[in-house]
């Protein structure tokens, strides 16, 4: 009998330290990085897809080495949801990590950069590009001027209020959280850039303003002078005879040909500076953090015009009266004839 009884506790101990090692393999393997990919792989888990599909999924695309062991995982942590989405791997990973990835649900984010200047129809082409909603929705979303009545009660769309920035999305984002990724940054910028504003502006004008600097500059240190231009310009009573307003509208009204011919400027539509005083009647393209500075803190100075310092130079010369201003303009075109004729 007490043979029976020590075999049998052999029998027990041999099979103990034998789960034992299976155990401790087992979790070994889940433990060790591998990779059967070279640089970046973007691996898409697709909603709805089944657990053993997955599995087969990462070990194909060289995520994991084998699908059994992540199988193995998904059995000691049957409670996990794992969520569906776009994920990035660049280095060696355990099945946990993998799994933990998974179970977190950090996604790949996409960056989007959305450049100063844009119209709102420029930005939807730019998030539709990138795969989020159609051309036709995004314009339609910055159609609405909902999210910004509370500042601005007179605007009639979201132009102005797409704020300039390196944004990251989901793949599965929808163009509607783009585009309350872009107010919500407008917001705050705007709101900082008005933080002890030297304009006797309102809100929308100063938002006006800015996009204005925006799209007449491009160089930072110029924008406050611009701003300054186009506030005493306003202050004397002056038409404020700004070239990109012109085209905004007519961009409007689809007959924008991309040259603004003699006629043009002096059509008589809304947005025409040029015809019309004061501040058209809306932004013109979405401003940048640096602009709307500019417009809420104008530099200050006499300067009541500015043109630039030669064809294609991004610098402007700044003048204080008419006669200054004709001096830069006919040094402007002595440059361009020098230009022509050296080609």
């Amino acid at each position: 009998m007490r043979r029976i009884l020590l075999i049998s506790l052999a029998f027990v101990v041999v099979a103990v330290g034998a789960a034992a090692l299976a155990g401790a393999y087992v979790w070994r393997a889940l433990e060790r990085p591998y990779a059967g990919f070279e640089g970046e792989l973007l691996f898409d888990y697709a909603e709805g897809t089944p657990t053993r599909a997955l599995a087969r999924q990462l070990q194909d695309a060289g995520v994991i080495e084998s699908e059994y062991w992540f199988l193995a995982a998904r059995a000691l942590r049957p409670g996990v949801t794992l969520q569906a989405g776009e994920y990035q791997f660049t280095e060696p990973a355990s099945v946990w990590d993998v799994y933990r990835k998974l179970a977190d649900g950090r996604v790949y984010l996409r960056p989007l950069t959305v450049p100063e200047g844009l119209t709102r129809f420029e930005v939807a082409a730019l998030v539709a590009g990138a795969g989020y909603g159609t051309v036709d929705e995004v314009t339609a979303l910055t159609a609405d001027p909902t999210p910004v009545k509370d500042l601005f009660p007179q605007a009639k769309t979201l132009e102005g209020c797409l704020l300039p920035e390196t944004y990251f999305f989901a793949r599965s984002a929808s163009a509607a959280s783009v585009i309350g990724a872009m107010v919500d940054g407008f917001r705050k910028a705007f709101e900082k850039a008005g933080q002890g504003k030297s304009t006797p502006l309102d809100p929308y004008q100063v938002l006006i303003m800015a996009s204005l600097v925006e799209k007449e500059t491009g160089v930072p240190t110029e924008r406050p002078l611009v701003s300054s231009v186009y506030h005493n310009r306003l202050r004397d009573h002056m038409l404020l005879q700004c070239d990109p307003t012109i085209i905004y509208g007519l961009v409007l009204e689809d007959r924008y040909k991309g040259v603004l011919y003699e006629p043009e400027i002096r059509d008589p539509h809304p947005y025409n500076t040029y015809v019309h005083a004061g501040l058209p009647p809306g932004p013109i393209a979405n401003p940048g953090k640096a602009s709307l500075e500019a417009a809420f803190h104008p530099a200050e100075s006499s300067f009541l015009y500015f043109v630039a310092e030669k064809r294609g130079a991004p610098q402007h010369v700044f003048s204080k009266n008419l006669a200054a201003h004709n001096k830069a303009v006919a040094q402007y075109r002595k440059t361009r004839a020098q230009e022509a004729r050296s080609r």
